[in-house]
């Protein structure tokens, strides 16, 4: 992580840049049907040919998952770019110009691993989107998300959000019951480093250290933030009729 923390410092010493979007506008403003059409082919996950547990799979840019963030491979000998190809991808009913997405990106990636069953890999961690990440344990489905940072977080200002620009993922051996990801934030006001250690099993775990820098005044600083949404569910019913019995990332709060 101190390596990342020096680029975290030197960056809260400069002034911000704004991401770029290099997203052709057929993408950004597709709606979220077409988006989910847009899917990763299995068969190509990122170390499918290694003798690691572990497996990766990339989420391609799309709607307001409009910027690129760059994903290394660490290695005992050197750090790779991973490269983004269209081929990682089937696009459904998507029309597209393989020319003009051959340089595109990521917009985030997931992890796999056979955390329900030993011949079969699923979806252990998402990342995408701002700091956003989720983790799921044995047998469970996604509710609530955590994030590497929040600002200003329901202030009159406005809520400023970080995003993770870059991430630095160490290929695991084959007998690694555990992976190790760093990542780089950047945000108007701040900019860090975090280390996550992801432990999947029947509860997840995910280890994390963070090493922020602030580039100017924050109001309100949330660490270690959770964030989830509800619309209805049993203990509050729609007030129209619908064919839904509950809409929510999570049912209630409870705290121990």
């Amino acid at each position: 992580i101190d390596d990342v923390a020096k680029e975290a410092k030197t960056l809260a010493g400069k002034g911000y840049e704004a991401p770029k979007s290099n997203l052709p506008s057929a993408f950004r403003d597709m709606k979220y049907a077409d988006y989910q059409q847009i899917q990763f082919n299995h068969d190509k996950a990122y170390w499918n040919n290694q003798k690691t547990p572990f497996k990766l799979e990339f989420y391609h840019q799309g709607m307001y998952f409009d910027t690129p963030v760059t994903i290394n491979e660490v290695t005992a000998t050197s750090v790779r770019k991973i490269k983004y190809s269209p081929d990682y991808f089937n696009f459904g009913n998507v029309q597209h110009d393989k020319d003009t997405v051959k340089d595109l990106g990521f917009a985030g990636f997931k992890v796999l691993y056979p955390i329900n069953s030993k011949d079969k890999n699923d979806e252990i961690v998402s990342m995408l989107g701002a700091s956003y990440f989720r983790v799921l344990g044995q047998g469970q489905v996604y509710g609530l998300s955590a994030r590497g940072l929040a600002i200003d977080t329901a202030l009159p200002s406005g809520e400023e959000f970080p995003r993770f620009r870059e991430f630095w993922i160490e290929r695991p051996k084959a007998t690694d019951k555990r992976l190790t990801i760093y990542a780089l934030l950047d945000s108007p006001r701040a900019t860090g480093a975090y280390r996550f250690v992801i432990m999947p099993g029947r509860d997840t775990v995910v280890d994390v250290q963070s090493k922020v820098y602030l580039r100017d005044k924050v109001g309100k600083l949330g660490v270690a933030p959770l964030t989830s949404m509800f619309l209805f569910g049993s203990n509050q019913p729609s007030p129209t009729l619908n064919y839904r019995p509950a809409l929510h990332d999570s049912n209630g709060l409870s705290i121990l």
